[in-house]
């Protein structure tokens, strides 16, 4: 269920740049990997919290941990679920559904980007000692 949302906001992002760009599969597959790295990192941050962790964070690893992401997104959708297979199953959506689609993917994106920026924010004050 999770993997459909992901291919969703990759349709969704993909129909949204296609008529701009020619490379509209690149502008998705970087935003889908950026959400699920801000997800784990929200995710890292809560797990540190709360547990007796004392690790050091390297601003490198977390630059190249993205590419943990993008390398399967690339993979999955340039090779299993590409735009035109997600075309025939989403393309003809009436537009009530296609709206509560885009307010979902809006609302999660921004979401994720927030509440990654609650989580960086505190997890440099725990860091510094501030809290």
């Amino acid at each position: 269920m999770i993997l459909r949302f992901f291919d969703y906001i990759y349709y969704r992002t993909y129909s949204a740049y296609k008529d701009w760009d020619n490379m509209p599969y690149m502008y998705a597959i970087c935003l889908v990997a950026l959400l699920q790295q801000f997800n784990v990192g929200i995710i890292a941050v809560i797990v540190y919290v709360f547990s007796d962790l004392n690790a050091e964070v390297n601003k490198y690893v977390l630059f190249a941990s993205y590419f943990v992401f993008l390398i399967p997104n690339y993979n999955r959708y340039t090779w299993f679920a590409n735009y035109r297979q997600m075309h025939k199953k989403w393309g003809e959506d009436k537009k009530r559904k296609k709206v509560l689609g885009g307010v979902a993917v809006i609302f999660y994106i921004v979401m994720s980007i927030v509440l990654f920026f609650v989580a960086a924010t505190t997890f440099g004050k725990i860091m510094r000692g501030e809290l």
